[in-house]
């Protein structure tokens, strides 16, 4: 009798683990939250920008927030610059781009402030594939902790669709 007890136990717990791998694709824990990419700046450096509050986007749905003006710094990984070299992005490409305030001195001259916000574009076709296989990210201030939920995430692939034929992405690299 202990024999089929244990052995019914070991069929009830095998079937439920199977049944847990067969329904685990439709059920995301994270929501395809995109996380903090930890260490960006040490990746490649692509350019920045020096956008005014005056800039005209951002007056515009669906970039009311966070967009916002500053000095803008873009970095991309090793993936996202064989991207941006040759047209076609694997997963695993990551672009983050960190929007500082624009403070002006007590001699007039401009330079960075705190860090406003940092925004991050993660490459997975399969994951992401609402979006053009790329899932969005932002961070507010000092926060590692992702402020953008799905509808987020719809709102800043919809300034992304513009970019589609090079992958979504605004950014294009030069050599130097």
């Amino acid at each position: 009798m202990r024999t089929r007890t244990i052995v019914f136990a070991g069929f009830v717990t095998g079937a439920a683990a199977a049944l847990a791998l067969f329904l685990a694709p439709l059920v995301r824990a994270d929501d395809g939250a995109v996380a903090f990419p930890d260490g960006y700046r040490n990746w490649t450096f692509l350019h920045s920008s020096l956008v005014p509050a005056a800039f005209g986007a951002f007056s515009k749905t669906p970039c009311v927030k966070p967009c916002t003006n500053g000095i803008f710094h873009f970095y991309a990984n090793e993936r996202a610059m064989k991207g941006l070299r040759s047209g076609v992005y694997e997963d695993g490409a990551i672009i983050a781009e960190e929007m500082l305030e624009f403070k002006i001195g007590e001699n007039g001259a401009g330079g960075e402030g705190r860090r406003v916000l940092a925004a991050v574009m993660v490459r997975d076709a399969r994951r992401y594939a609402s979006t053009g296989g790329w899932g969005f990210g932002n961070f507010d201030e000092g926060s590692k902790v992702n402020t953008l939920d799905a509808k987020g995430q719809q709102m800043c692939f919809q300034c992304h669709i513009a970019r589609k034929d090079s992958g979504y992405v605004f950014t294009q690299y030069a050599e130097r």
